[in-house]
C-alpha cells in the first residue's frame, strides 16, 4: 500500500531534472524576503534569499550523508570529518582562519552530524558574507585534515562524547540503537571517541586520515548536496556567488545510501527493556515502528496522531492517567524521522504509582487507540480541518528567524520536501487521506510496539549493559496474555476525542496600519499607570503588523525567597498552579496562545502571549488562579514528589552548571542551595501550601507592559482587570526587593575548590570569573568589546590547540548589576586546578595578542560588534522582552543600546587594553573568583592525599606529550589568596555593592 512507499525522488536526485529552474518557492504572506532556488551546473541545489533589511548574511549547506554511514570499522567517522572541516584547506591552510574570521566579523559558526545528514553553517556582517563563502566552500572541495589537527580534533570528540556519557538522553537513545537490528545502521554508535577513532583503527591497521579522506572524497558530492545563501544582495547578485564558489564542488552523481532491512523487525517487537537512569527518572516510553512519512508531508498523518494521542485536554490519555495519580506529563510524535522508516513514541512521566500499574497505563493508551480507530470520517475532517486552520495561521503570521539558524534549517528541508514546498512544507495539509491515516493508526498495536520502562527501582535488578554508554538494563517478552488483553480491550468512559477549540483566533484586525515610505523614529513604552503599588506601561507595535501581542506581569514580593522553605513554597505555588490549569490552557497552546508562570529574582512574573483575540481571556483565568489557587491532597502528593526529584536532579547535571550554582552562591544574596531545598520540602503539607497560597497575594507590587496589536484604551482595561482580581496591598519603601552582589576585593584572587555533585561524572569545570564592578555607559563599553574580542582566541587555545575539553567558553557577564569576565572549562582528563592554570596561562598569553592586534583588526572587531549590538529585533517577542529586561529590574533605559553604541564609537585599543591590565591582567587592581568543580578521580590538591595515583591532572605538573610542550607557561598569580569555605559566611562577611533594585 501507499504507506509503505520509500520517499518520492527530490526533484534533483541523480540528475533527472523533472522540473524546470529557477523555482520560487511558496513563501508565508508576511515574509517579506525574495527567494529563488537554483540548480548549478554539477546538480548542486541552491536556495537564495534575498533580504534587503537584514542586518546579518549567513550561508548553511547540508550533505545527504550521516552516521548511518560511518565504516564499520569507524564509528564515529562522519561526526569526526564534520569538526575536521572547520581545520583549514588547501588554499586557506591556517587551521583557525575560518573561525577566526567569522568571530572578527561579528559572527557565529557551528555543524552538525545526524543519521543521514551532516549540516554546516554561519552568519557574519552582511558586507563580509563573500570573505567568509569563499573560505566555506573549500571545505566541500578541498579540505586539509593535516595529520597534527587530526591527532588533536580526535581528543575533540572524545571529549564531547565523555560529556554525554552521564546524559540520559543519549544513553536512552543509544540503547534503542544498540538493542536494534544490527544489520542496520541505525544500530550504529555515531559520536565516536578515542577507541574508535584512534586505538582501534591503528590495531587493524587502518590509518584515520586516509579513511576521512575517503569518506570525504565518496560521499561529499554536488548532487546530494543542498546549498542555502541569505544576504542583503539581490537575487541575482546572491546567484552569482553560489556559482563562483559552489560549481566546482564535484559532482560524483552519489545515490543518496539507501539500506534494504528495516531497524525494527516484527521479530524484535513485542519487547519490555527495564533501564536504570542516572538522574531519577521514572518514564515509559510505547514506540510504534511505522513506514516512512516523509513522502506523505502533504497529508501529514503523523501530526493527526501526535495531535490526538499527545493531547492533555478532557478526555486525553494524560487526563485519565492524572485522574488515577499516575503520570505527571506525556508527549506523543515521531521519535525516529528516517529516508526508509519512522517511530512513533508515547512518552509518559510517571509517578511511583504509574510505575507500579504500568500494565494499566498502556491499558488506558491502547482504549484511546480504539476510539481513534473507530473515528468516523466527520470526525477525522473536523480534526483535520483544526490542525490545517491553525497551521495555515501560524504560517500566514510567521516571525522572522535569524539568518544563523534560518539558513541551517532551509538547507535541511531541501532535503526533505519537494523544492517549492521547501518553506511551507511544514505547514502544509493540502488534504486528507483517510486510507492512509488508518494505515498508520495501524501500527499503533501490541504486537508492533517496544516498551521501555525507565527507573532507579530497576538499579541491580538487570542483566545487560550497552555497550558505549554502560546503560544497565533487561529485556524480557512480553506476555501474550497482557498482549491478548490490549487487543480486545472494551469501550472506555475515561477517554474521548478532543472537543471544538475554542481559542483558535478568528479576528485578525491591525490597531495601526504601516505607513509606506515614511521611515519612523524608534518608539518605547509609554508609562500609562503609575500608583503605589501598580506600575504599567504599553507600546502599540508599529513595526511588525501582526495581530499578536504580550503581556508582561512582575509580582515583587520578599516574602517569595525570604528563606530555603518560602522559595520551595513558590516552586510549588508556581507547579500547582500550572497543573490545576493544564487541561484548560491546552486548547489555547494549540492555537498558539501560551502562558508562562515563573520565578524571577524578585517574585513572581507571568508572560502571556500569542494571537490578541482571545489573550485576555487567558490572562484573566490564569490571574484569576493565581488568586485563589486550591490544591487537592492527591494532587499535592504527586506535585510534590515531582518537584522533589527536580530538586535531587540536579546534582546530576552537567559539572558546569554546579560551578555556576558555586557561583552564584559565593556572589549572590538569598540564593539559596538545593540541598537546603531538598530538606525543606519533606516536611511541607498540602495545609502548609494553601495557606501560604493565600498570603502570596497579599502584599506586593505590580508592574506590568501591554505590548502589541493593543491600543492604548484597551491595555489600561486589562491592567485595571488584573489589578482588581488580585487585589494587592503596596509594598512600603523598605519592605521593597533589593538585589545585591558581594564586592570582591581588588587585588585578591579567591578560591573555591568542591568535588562535583555527581560522584561518578569524570568531568571537572573550573568557572574563572574576573569581577569588573558597576555599570556605566563607558564601563559597559569596554566590558562588551573585551568579550567579544576574547571570545574565539581563547576557544582557539583551550579547546583546539590544548584539548582541555568539549565546552570551553568566554562571555561578558552581568550579576544583578555586577559586570564581569568568565572563562569556563569542562575537562574529563584534566583537574580544576590544573584547568585554572590554563586559563591563567591564556589570559597573560592574550595580552600580548591585545597589545599587538593591528588597527585594522580592532576596527573590523569594534564595527562588527557594533553592528550585532544595532541588530533589529526579528519578531515582536523579541522586542518586549527587550523592554521587558528593562522593566523587571525597573532601569527603564529603553535606549541603553543606542548609548552604549555612542561609547563604542569612541573606543580606542588602547582604552581595552587599560581596561584588561586593570580587571583581567594579574595585578594590585584585580578581584578573581575561581570556582572549581573535581570529577571522579580528580583530586582537589592538599586535600586529599595519595590515593587513586591520579592527582597529576590537578597539580600543575609538567605535560607529557609533545603536543602539550608548546602550551604557554603558567604566570605566578601575585595576589593575596582567599580560599572560600562555607558560602553563607562568605557572603555575610563580604563589602556588597549597592543596591541594584532601587
Amino acid at each position: 500500500g501507499a504507506a509503505t512507499q520509500a520517499l518520492p525522488p527530490s526533484p534533483m536526485s541523480n540528475g533527472t531534472p523533472n522540473q524546470a529552474y529557477p523555482i520560487t518557492p511558496i513563501k508565508s504572506f508576511s515574509d517579506k524576503r525574495e527567494y529563488r532556488i537554483v540548480n548549478l551546473k554539477n546538480e548542486l541545489n541552491a536556495i537564495l534569499i534575498s533580504d534587503p533589511d537584514s542586518d546579518k548574511a549567513g550561508a548553511a549547506l547540508d550533505v545527504h550523508v550521516g552516521h548511518f554511514s560511518d565504516p564499520e570499522l569507524l564509528p564515529g567517522l562522519a561526526h569526526f570529518l564534520e569538526h575536521m572541516l572547520f581545520m583549514g584547506t588547501k588554499k586557506f591552510p591556517s587551521e583557525n582562519l575560518y573561525s577566526q574570521l567569522v568571530s572578527k566579523h561579528g559572527g557565529r559558526s557551528n555543524a552538525f552530524t545526524s543519521t543521514e545528514n551532516t549540516n554546516y553553517y554561519f552568519d557574519v556582517v552582511p558586507d563580509k558574507l563573500e570573505v567568509i563563502l569563499e573560505l566555506f566552500a573549500g571545505f566541500f572541495t578541498e579540505p586539509l585534515f593535516t595529520p597534527s589537527a587530526t591527532e588533536r580534533e580526535m581528543k575533540a570528540v572524545h571529549s564531547e562524547n565523555a560529556q554525554n556519557l552521564q546524559n540520559d538522553a543519549w544513553r536512552q537513545f543509544q540503547l534503542l540503537k544498540t538493542t536494534s537490528n544490527p544489520k542496520h545502521p541505525f544500530s550504529k554508535f555515531g559520536t565516536g571517541n578515542l577507541q574508535t577513532l584512534r586505538d582501534a583503527p591503528k590495531e587493524k591497521g587502518v590509518d584515520t586520515r586516509s579513511e576521512l579522506l575517503k569518506f570525504h572524497k565518496k560521499f561529499y558530492s554536488a548532487n546530494i548536496m543542498k546549498l542555502c545563501i541569505l544576504g542583503k544582495q539581490s537575487l541575482d547578485d546572491l546567484e552569482k556567488l553560489a556559482v563562483k564558489y559552489f560549481s566546482d564542488v564535484e559532482n560524483k552523481s552519489v545515490a543518496v545510501p539507501t539500506w534494504p532491512s528495516l531497524p525494527f523487525p516484527k521479530e524484535d517487537m513485542g519487547f519490555l527493556f527495564k533501564i536504570v537512569p542516572i538522574k531519577d527518572l521514572r518514564r515509559l516510553d510505547l514506540m510504534w515502528p511505522m513506514p516512512p512519512v516523509r513522502g506523505h508531508y502533504k497529508k501529514k498523518p503523523n501530526s493527526l496522531l501526535s495531535h490526538l494521542l499527545g493531547h492533555e485536554g478532557q478526555g486525553s490519555i494524560l487526563s485519565a492517567l492524572k485522574n488515577k495519580g499516575w503520570a505527571n506529563e506525556l508527549s506523543a510524535g515521531l521519535n525516529q524521522e528516517c529516508t526508509s522508516f519512522s517511530a512513533f513514541a508515547v512518552s509518559i512521566d510517571l509517578t511511583p504509582k504509574g510505575l507500579e500499574n504500568y500494565e494499566g497505563i498502556l491499558k488506558i493508551i491502547y482504549q484511546y487507540v480504539r476510539v481513534v480507530k473507530r473515528a468516523t470520517d466527520k470526525q477525522w475532517e473536523d480534526i483535520f480541518a483544526e490542525c490545517r486552520d491553525v497551521a495555515a495561521m501560524n504560517f500566514r503570521f510567521k516571525g522572522k528567524e535569524s539568518p544563523f539558524s534560518y539558513t541551517s534549517s532551509v538547507a535541511g528541508k531541501m532535503q526533505k520536501y519537494n523544492l517549492p514546498d521547501v518553506l511551507e512544507g511544514p505547514y502544509k495539509y493540502e488534504k486528507l487521506d483517510l486510507k492512509l491515516v488508518r494505515e498508520y493508526v495501524d501500527t499503533m498495536n501490541p504486537r508492533n510496539m517496544r516498551v521501555h520502562l525507565v527507573s532507579h527501582d530497576f538499579k541491580e535488578k538487570t542483566t545487560e549493559k550497552e555497550m558505549w554508554y554502560e546503560t544497565e538494563y533487561s529485556r524480557e517478552k512480553i506476555s501474550e496474555e497482557l498482549i491478548k488483553v490490549l487487543e480486545s480491550l472494551p469501550e472506555s468512559k475515561e477517554v474521548a476525542l478532543p472537543s471544538k477549540n475554542e481559542f483558535i483566533a478568528t479576528e485578525f484586525s491591525l490597531v495601526s496600519q504601516k505607513t509606506e515610505g515614511k521611515a519612523t523614529a524608534k518608539t518605547y513604552p509609554k508609562k500609562i499607570v503609575d500608583e503605589p503599588g501598580l506600575i504599567a506601561w504599553h507600546k502599540t507595535d508599529d513595526i511588525f503588523y501582526k495581530p499578536k501581542g504580550q503581556v508582561y506581569l512582575s509580582f515583587s514580593s520578599p516574602l517569595l525567597f525570604a528563606s530555603p522553605r518560602a522559595t520551595v513554597l513558590t516552586d510549588l505555588f508556581t507547579t500547582s498552579t500550572e497543573e490545576s490549569l493544564a487541561e484548560y490552557t491546552y486548547d489555547a497552546e494549540i492555537a498558539s496562545l501560551s502562558y508562562n508562570l515563573s520565578k524571577t529574582k524578585k517574585g513572581l512574573q507571568l508572560k502571556v502571549q500569542g494571537y490578541n483575540d482571545k489573550l485576555d481571556v487567558l490572562l484573566f483565568k490564569v490571574v484569576e488562579k493565581i488568586k485563589r489557587l486550591e490544591v487537592e491532597p492527591s494532587v499535592f502528593d504527586r506535585l510534590k514528589e515531582r518537584v522533589t526529584r527536580q530538586y535531587k536532579d540536579f546534582t546530576k547535571q552537567q559539572p558546569y552548571r554546579h560551578a555556576l550554582h558555586n557561583q552564584a552562591r559565593c556572589l549572590e544574596m538569598n540564593y539559596w542551595s538545593v540541598q537546603s531545598k531538598i530538606e525543606e520540602i519533606k516536611s511541607i503539607t498540602v495545609e502548609e501550601l494553601q495557606a501560604f497560597a493565600k498570603t502570596v497575594c497579599s502584599l506586593g507590587d505590580l508592574e506590568m507592559l501591554v505590548f502589541g496589536n493593543f491600543s492604548e484604551k484597551k491595555a489600561a482595561e486589562m491592567v485595571r482587570k488584573v489589578q482588581k482580581i488580585l487585589d494587592v496591598k503596596p509594598l512600603a519603601p523598605a519592605q521593597r526587593c533589593q538585589l545585591r552582589c558581594v564586592q570582591l576585593t581588588p587585588g585578591t584572587t579567591y578560591t573555591l575548590q568542591k568535588k562535583g555533585y555527581n560522584e561518578n561524572d569524570v568531568n571537572s569545570c573550573v568557572c574563572a570569573l574576573y569581577q569588573i564592578g558597576e555599570e556605566t555607559y563607558p564601563v559597559l563599553a569596554r566590558h562588551s568589546m573585551l568579550g567579544h574580542l576574547i571570545r574565539e582566541p581563547a576557544f582557539d587555545q583551550l579547546r583546539t590547540k590544548e584539548q582541555l575539553g568539549y565546552s570551553v567558553f568566554s562571555v561578558a557577564t552581568n550579576v544583578v548589576g555586577s559586570l564581569g569576565l568568565l572563562i569556563l572549562v569542562q575537562s574529563p582528563s584534566k583537574g580544576a586546578k590544573y584547568l585554572d592554570d590554563r586559563v591563567e596561562a591564556f589570559v597573560q598569553m592574550y595580552r600580548e595578542a591585545l597589545t599587538s592586534m593591528g588597527e585594522a583588526t580592532f576596527e573590523a572587531n569594534r564595527t562588527a560588534l557594533i553592528k550585532k549590538k544595532a541588530e533589529k529585533d526579528k519578531t515582536m517577542a523579541q522586542e518586549a522582552n527587550r523592554h521587558w529586561g528593562k522593566i523587571l529590574y525597573k532601569e527603564y533605559s529603553f535606549d541603553k543600546v543606542d548609548r552604549e553604541i555612542e561609547e563604542l564609537k569612541k573606543l580606542t585599543r588602547q582604552d581595552v587594553v587599560d581596561f584588561f591590565d586593570k580587571h583581567i591582567g594579574i595585578g594590585a587592581t584585580r578581584a578573581k573568583l575561581s570556582t572549581q568543580v573535581f570529577g571522579k578521580g580528580a583530586q582537589i590538591p592538599g586535600v586529599e592525599k595519595k590515593g587513586a595515583g591520579d592527582e597529576g591532572a590537578s597539580k600543575a605538573e609538567k605535560p607529557k606529550d609533545e603536543a602539550e610542550e608548546k602550551i604557554p607557561p603558567v604566570p605566578k598569580d601575585t595576589a593575596s589568596q582567599i580560599e572560600v569555605k562555607d558560602f553563607d559566611d562568605f557572603v555575610r562577611t563580604m563589602p556588597l555593592f549597592p543596591a541594584f533594585l532601587r
